[in-house]
């Protein structure tokens, strides 16, 4: 079906193409440069942490004072000073700020593992649930590796991030790949 909308839509994602292949090569710079370095790829977890509490913090004194009356006032007020007082820690303390992020990582890995299993052995009757044991032992093993690792709070969150921006830039330069070779430029050329 040739319309003006598809043909806006694919005019609209060649133009920006370029846009696409240049976030996704600095995407993948970063997250090589992320892989070399996990230790300051860790703490910029830990700093990013740091910042997120201390605007949720100031998010939740807004809300406090600005949204609510009464008792959930005071509510919000002491959840915005819980907040506060997370992103203070993290700036203060960010070696022991990334063994406690990297101890609920791990415990979060090992629950998640075990529901896994327990759904495959539950699930066994269906096809594919072989696959969804096999992902529960690794993400159990994973979060036991990490747990029982003395050097995992210096690496471990830095490793996710790094590898998470390394596909988001291979993400982009893949879509920017698949415009150029898949996606016409107008419904004419259908």
């Amino acid at each position: 079906m040739k319309t003006v909308g598809n043909d806006l839509v694919r005019t609209q994602l060649h133009q920006n193409r370029k846009w696409y292949i240049g976030l996704g090569i600095l995407l993948t710079i970063f997250g090589i440069v992320l892989l070399a370095s996990l230790p300051f790829a860790t703490l910029s977890v830990v700093f990013i942490f740091g910042v997120l509490m201390m605007l949720g913090g100031i998010l939740h004194f807004v809300a406090a004072f600005k949204i609510f009356d009464g008792r959930f006032r005071w509510l919000w007020a002491l959840f915005g000073l819980l907040y506060l007082a997370a992103g203070y820690y993290a700036f203060t303390t960010p070696v022991k700020t990334a063994i406690v992020l990297t101890n609920l990582l791990a415990i979060v890995l090992i629950i998640a593992g075990v529901i896994r299993i327990f759904n495959a052995i539950l699930f066994r009757a269906l096809q594919g649930w072989g696959w969804t044991f096999f992902s529960g032992l690794l993400t159990l093993a994973t979060g036991i590796i990490i747990l029982k690792s003395p050097d995992a709070p210096f690496w471990v969150l830095g490793l996710f991030l790094a590898v998470d921006i390394l596909f988001q830039g291979i993400n982009y330069l893949t879509f920017a790949s698949y415009i150029k070779k898949e996606v016409p430029p107008s419904s004419a050329n259908v």
